[in-house]
């Protein structure tokens, strides 16, 4: 071989020599430095442990601090790619977990390093589990939602997901207090995935979320619940709401919507089930209404209860149409006029006060404005200006139709008249509280404003205390207590025109006792059957409510001369 073909050949092989090193100076120089960070990283996951630390959900608790949603130890089941779809058939793990095979073998069969097969079983189940010694299972201890009552206060407590983050109810409301912070730890593992405890690691523990304490009373929502429910089933209703409340703080003691759900299944329910009737639900209050009309005039000193009406037999034509009673009356006294609920009477007191003074009214009793309680959902109703008000909306008005007002409104307005005339703020949350007791955040007893003066709030007491005495609502007639309140049956609403022929909402508010009130009731069944009118079918349901609530809290019979509890 020629001098000249070998030099030739050396300086190829030097140049392939070149350019070879030269490509593992790039490659490495591509390595160390342009995906330093990401290979950094990659190492980082292979060698390390980085575990969320779960904190512990708050507890929900009534007014005297039975707990209504707690925590309980719960165990999730998961996979990682070590695991075969042959040990798992073999260790009847689906039949355990109660999962197809076909499901868990899908799930296998995503080439994923770590996926849930189930999550948050209980302690009895997940011994089963581990029992089997199965490679590749695990398990995570878990916090899980647990509501020891079932359907209690169903609609005002609600429910976490699988996560334990709210979705309804005061658990969506308050779930920035509820959740607490998440901790976290980092720790190292050697090449078979097992954790080094000689290794150091670092924590930062989570922080628990606050416990909230509620103005509901357990004992009283369960006597509102079974009288509600058991009228709901016997009238067939539609749906029902009640709310028991302080009409001295606006504190709520109960609050129910029929149907009812259960807390801890709330899955094997549809979505309608969760709506808070009480808040977020409007209908037209019929006859239940006339007390606003009654406060107004008396306030506005267009009539007395001693004034006399002439209600024209029970016919009387106005703006276009023929206004009717129920029964034809001649002449009636204001008084009676609200006590035998007599439509003609309210519409010619209305016409007195003019229909600007009237709104005026409507609007300060908190009809047609958002209350501010704390709980997701809550309407405004419908609650239209004088401006669009027709030529027979000032006998329709005052009666309780061509409005639409929620179950919370109309049980707060009753509560102004209940207690001398003040409109307070509805509130169910009575403090927020860390677990060494310190108070995070009150709820103060909030005054929107005066409705109505004390005196002719007494006069009106007195008034519908004799609509229980011997007006429309005498089934809420007590044995031990005097009662006051208000009958309502109004036609419902026909989306394609004027009303119903045979479905009605039926109400009856009022409060106990007379002289010195401590509870304001509202009961309303929607479409209740065969019977239907308020004083008939709920006004014996706040019958019982209140006598039992009244003995409950050891409220003395007859005049007050000491606070209760």
């Amino acid at each position: 071989m020629s001098r000249k073909n070998l030099n030739s050949r050396l300086y190829f092989v030097f140049l392939c020599f070149i350019l070879f090193f030269s490509f593992l100076v790039v490659r490495l120089l591509y390595v160390q430095v342009v995906k330093s960070k990401q290979f950094r990283k990659l190492a980082s996951q292979q060698h390390r442990i980085f575990t969320e630390i779960e904190p512990e959900r708050g507890v929900i608790f009534d007014r005297k601090l039975k707990p209504l949603a707690l925590n309980t130890v719960s165990y999730s089941v998961f996979a990682t790619n070590e695991a075969t779809a042959e040990d798992l058939g073999k260790n009847r793990l689906g039949q355990i977990l109660q999962l197809d095979e076909n499901v868990i073998n899908a799930k296998l069969n995503l080439g994923k390093n770590f996926i849930w097969l189930k999550r948050k079983i209980g302690p009895e189940l997940s011994a089963k589990i581990k029992d089997l010694n199965i490679t590749g299972i695990g398990q995570l201890r878990e916090n899980k939602r647990f509501y020891p009552d079932g359907q209690l206060g169903c609609h005002v407590i609600g429910f976490t997901d699988i996560d334990n983050r709210g979705l309804e109810g005061l658990e969506l409301y308050c779930d920035s207090y509820l959740a607490g912070i998440k901790g976290w730890r980092l720790a190292h593992r050697d090449a078979k995935r097992r954790e080094l405890f000689c290794w150091g690691y670092k924590t930062i523990l989570p922080t628990d979320g606050y416990n909230v304490i509620l103005t509901i009373d357990s004992v009283i929502q369960n006597i509102v619940e079974r009288h509600v429910r058991k009228a709901a089933q016997r009238y067939k209703v539609d749906s029902a709401s009640a709310i028991v409340i302080n009409p001295n703080n606006g504190e709520i003691l109960a609050l129910y919507n029929y149907p009812d759900y259960d807390l801890n299944n709330f899955g094997e329910y549809g979505p309608q089930v969760y709506k808070n009737l009480a808040i977020a639900n409007i209908f037209e209050p019929g006859s239940s209404f006339k007390f606003i009309t009654a406060a107004a005039a008396l306030e506005e000193n267009k009539a007395g209860p001693e004034d006399r009406f002439d209600c024209e037999k029970g016919s009387y034509p106005i703006g276009g149409r023929i206004l009717h009673d129920y029964r034809p009356y001649g002449e009636l006294t204001f008084r009676e006029v609200i006590e035998h609920s007599s439509n003609i009477g309210v519409c010619k007191i209305a016409q007195l006060l003019g229909a600007e003074t009237l709104y005026s009214y409507i609007r300060d009793f908190g009809f047609g404005d958002i209350l501010g309680i704390d709980l997701p959902g809550e309407v405004k109703g419908i609650i239209r200006p004088p401006a669009q008000w027709s030529r027979v909306s000032i006998s329709s008005v005052p009666m309780g139709q061509e409005v639409a007002v929620t179950p919370l409104q109309l049980i707060t307005a009753m509560s102004a008249i209940a207690n001398d005339g003040i409109l307070f703020k509805p509130k169910i949350i009575r403090f927020i509280q860390h677990k060494d007791g310190q108070i995070v955040k009150s709820f103060p007893v909030q005054e929107i404003r005066r409705v109505i003066s004390p005196e002719n709030a007494k006069v009106l007491k007195d008034i519908l205390s004799g609509v229980v005495e011997q007006g429309t609502g005498k089934r809420a007639k007590l044995k031990d207590y005097s009662a006051a309140g208000k009958t309502g049956t109004a036609q419902k609403p026909n989306p394609a025109g004027g009303y119903y022929d045979r479905k009605y909402v039926s109400t009856f508010v009022g409060f106990v006792p007379v002289d010195r009130p401590r509870i304001a009731i509202l009961v309303v069944l929607d479409d209740p059957h065969p019977q239907y009118f308020g004083g008939t079918v709920c006004a014996p349901v706040f019958r019982k409510i209140a006598t039992e609530t009244m003995r409950y809290l050891q409220i003395p019979q007859g005049p007050l001369e000491q606070e209760g509890e």
